[in-house]
């Protein structure tokens, strides 16, 4: 695998102190803040009232989530009851919550003396050090498995459950499964599909509700580049992990034969 809990559990997001000393406060994303983060990303903002999120969070306890944000040099607060991004948040939610005992918590960075740390300083987004991300693999699993148990019961579809290949010793006889792997670490925004229709081989980046008409078809355009990227590494991390020895060698072929010729040639 290509990371372990444990690792993920260390990687922090930091935010330069600006007075020249040369330390790093360091903060943890609670689930409220990535709740909040993982709304305004969906909605593709960068200036935004409260009311704009549409979360089915209490007005004051929304408050105190995007005033931490901002204490935490990810959103800054230009007016009252209007705030700015100034991190990219695509880095940012790829950050682990903080678990501490089996609970997940909160925890805001603390200076020596004690005292909360502050936002970045003047400077949109000025002295933000992002961790290297790490991607974690699982699977592999099976999806909308169709079939029969060893004690005759059908299972039509399982759509929504993801169950391990052990279970298909609970199973006579299967018609059906998709086959899956979870990847961690990797941000997609909206849906990367992939299918084939008339012999051609589709890629769609299908965004979220809105997207377009807030941002335009150059955005989505250049969102669906960032996708496909995405979409790359996990693949390549999924392919590293498990692929069978033949399947790793054709890919190593064709990334460093005809593949990289084509890009060169173009």
């Amino acid at each position: 695998m290509a990371g372990s809990d444990s690792t993920l559990s260390r990687s922090t997001y930091k935010v330069s102190t600006g007075n020249g000393s040369g330390k790093d406060r360091t903060i943890w994303l609670g689930p409220r803040e990535r709740q909040v983060l993982s709304r305004i990303l969906e909605l593709g903002l960068r200036i935004f009232k409260p009311s704009d999120l549409g979360l089915d969070i209490d007005r004051r306890r929304l408050n105190d989530i995007l005033r931490r944000l901002v204490r935490k040099g990810i959103l800054a607060k230009i007016a009252r009851g209007l705030y700015q991004v100034v991190a990219d948040l695509r880095k940012v939610l790829a950050l682990p919550t903080r678990n501490i005992n089996g609970m997940k918590t909160e925890v805001a960075a603390k200076d020596s003396d004690g005292t909360r740390a502050a936002a970045a300083r003047d400077g949109v987004g000025d002295g933000v050090v992002y961790p290297k991300r790490v991607v974690y693999v699982e699977g592999p699993f099976l999806d909308n498995l169709d079939g029969y148990t060893v004690s005759g019961r059908r299972v039509r579809g399982d759509r929504g459950r993801d169950r391990d290949l052990s279970e298909l010793a609970f199973f006579s006889r299967v018609s059906y499964a998709e086959i899956l792997y979870r990847v961690e670490g990797v941000e997609i925004f909206g849906a990367l599909v992939i299918y084939q229709r008339n012999n051609k081989v589709r890629i769609e980046w299908r965004p979220p509700r809105g997207f377009i008409k807030r941002n335009g078809v150059a955005s989505g355009l250049r969102m669906y580049w960032e996708m496909l990227l995405a979409a790359f590494k996990a693949i390549l991390h999924t392919i590293l992990k498990d692929g069978p020895l033949d399947v790793k060698q054709r890919m190593l072929r064709i990334m460093v034969g005809a593949g990289l010729k084509q890009l060169i040639c173009v």
